[in-house]
Parts: structure tokens; sequence; C-alpha cells
């Protein structure tokens, strides 16, 4: 089993933020910005000491909930400072990327990184598409096209063009190429039917994220099977389960500490527009369908401290999702 810390580069503002999303960027602090990206290092320079296998970093924007609006950058100020542990890129966002420029740079990053990097590639939250005005319609079909490219452009020896729906490029042909061949170990994220069959599809690993066993060990499931159906069978390692830990010092204080938890993200969009997004915008599990999450408190599934409790839930995970990689968020809820 292989455990990932998730790092938000934690801002701690100076004063009250608006509770919104898109966050008035006139709100930040930029003494505060520089103690988040300091204190990234130091608590991740501490979790490599702990001997977590890898640490992970995602892509958002407009608010100080996760300030790594740029992953790769953010996995090269990693990489540069330490030296053993992996590094996890929950991103970029696929469908609001230039796909060759992805393949490019995490090539370039994965030789920096001496061949330390993982990539997860993802379609994003729904919230994201107003970042760099994507229509939630055309998501899905950009993001299958746009990691169908990036997987080509790492693995094709000759230069070839590129004329997709959404993307089209007279010549391909990046330099470099990633140290780890064909490329590293690569994951497409998400429980939707879609990713699953993509997954299955190419020989990449399957990330789930932030729901119940129930939900995501579904998702896992019809990703084995389909996997079945290609005619290989994914390592327990291929299987990623990413969740929220909150960690007290007894069970009965982490409880107490959930309680006292909103059941309401911070910086959620207005209603109308979230409203809107959440009827363009279709999401499903395994081919069943579910909402789009554009407000609310992302579950928290591992809750207390003790070693038994913490096994029992880890086990459950590897029982009923076949994860043996695991990327934990240790904060609260939202």
């Amino acid at each position: 089993m292989k455990v990932s810390f998730f790092e938000t580069a934690r801002y701690c503002s100076p004063q009250t933020l608006p509770s919104e999303w898109p966050v008035p960027s006139g709100a930040y602090d930029r003494d505060a910005g520089v103690r988040a990206y300091r204190g990234m290092i130091e608590r991740l320079e501490y979790v490599e000491e702990l001997g977590f296998d890898w640490i992970s970093v995602s892509e958002h924007h407009y608010s100080p909930r996760i300030l790594t609006p740029a992953p790769i950058v953010s996995a090269s100020y990693i990489a540069a400072r330490l030296h053993k542990i992996k590094i996890a890129l929950l991103g970029p966002i696929v469908p609001q990327s230039n796909p060759v420029r992805v393949a490019e740079e995490l090539a370039m990053l994965d030789t920096l990184a001496q061949g330390r990097l993982v990539v997860g590639l993802l379609r994003g939250t729904t919230n994201e598409y107003l970042t760099y005005d994507l229509n939630p319609a055309e998501a899905r079909e950009r993001t299958d096209e746009g990691m169908e490219l990036i997987l080509r452009a790492w693995t094709e020896p000759q230069p070839f063009g590129w004329q997709g729906r959404h993307f089209q490029y007279r010549t391909v042909s990046i330099w470099p190429r990633p140290l780890q061949q064909p490329h590293p170990p690569t994951y497409a994220l998400g429980t939707s039917r879609e990713s699953c069959e993509f997954a299955a599809r190419n020989h990449l690993g399957c990330g789930v994220s932030y729901g119940s066993f129930e939900a995501v060990g579904k998702a896992t499931r019809y990703y084995r099977e389909q996997c079945a159906r290609y005619g290989w069978q994914p390592a327990p390692e291929q299987i990623i389960y990413r969740a929220n830990m909150l960690l007290a010092e007894t069970d009965e204080e982490a409880q107490a500490s959930l309680r006292e938890q909103p059941n309401q993200r911070p910086f959620s969009m207005r209603p109308g527009v979230s409203d809107a997004l959440m009827k363009l915008d279709s999401r499903n599990i395994a081919g069943e369908a579910r909402a789009p999450i554009v407000s609310g408190a992302l579950p928290t599934t591992f809750i207390g401290l003790r070693r038994s409790r913490a096994a029992h839930a880890l086990a459950r995970a590897v029982r009923e999702e076949g994860a043996a990689a695991h990327s934990r968020h240790l904060r609260g809820p939202g």
C-alpha cells in the first residue's frame, strides 16, 4: 500500500474573506501568500521525513482554499527542494489546457525530478470551467481527446499531425521525452463510466475521490471489468482513493470536530450560477447519473486517530475498492 499527502498550500488570511467564489483578488494578502508557500515546503519536508510515498498537488482557481492554480509550477518548486519522495499531479485540468504543452512540461518535469513524477489527468470540477470560459457541454469530449493527445505525444517517436474535433496541430514532436518509459505512472481521475473506460482502454490507472466506500467501489469494480474486457488486469497500486481524513487526540474529539464543521463548502458559487452549471454538466458514477459537486462540504471518510481504527478503514478501502494507493487530505472537511 502507498500513501500520499495532499498539499493545499494553506493560506491563512489575516482578515475575513468574502464567502462566494470567485473571491475578489483584492482580498489577497501578499505576506500571507509568502507564508503559505514557505509553510508548504516546511510541511512537505516533514512529510518526506515521516515516510509518505507521494506528495499530491492539484489545480484550482480564484480562491485561497487551495492555493495551487498551476500544479506543474508547484511540483517543480517541490521537486527542487525535496529529493526522495514522489510527486503526484492531480491535474492539469485537461479540457481547459493545451495538451501538447502539458505533455512537454510534464516530460520536462519528469526529467528534472529524476523519474519521481506521477500524473493524474482529469476533467476538473464544474466551477473551474468558468476560469477559462470552457463550455461545460464540451468538457467530457475535450478531456478524452486531450488525454489521448498527451499520451501519443509522450510515446510517438516520429513527428505527427493531429486534427481532432477540439484540438488541431500540424506537427507534434515533443522534446524532452519523459524519463520514465513509456511515460510516468498515469491515472485517469474520476468515477464516471467514461473515465473508467478511458483508463482501461489505455492501460492507465484509475483514481476515485471523495465518495462513500460504496460509491467509489462501484466505479472501481466497473474499471476492473473494463480492464478485463481489454485483456489485462490492473495492479492494486493502479487504483487511487482520495479522501479527507480528520485527526484528533481521540476518536470522540474527532467526531465532535466533525459535527462542528459547516456543511457548506467555503467559497461556494451563487445558487443561480451553480444551478445553471449543474444543468449543463452531466456526471455519473460508472454510468449511473449523479449531480456535479458545486457546493456542500466534501465528505470525510477517515475519522479519528487510533491505529486500529485507521487500519480498519484502510483495509475496507482495499477490500471494497481494490485501492492500494491512497491520497489523504489531513484536515477537516470542506
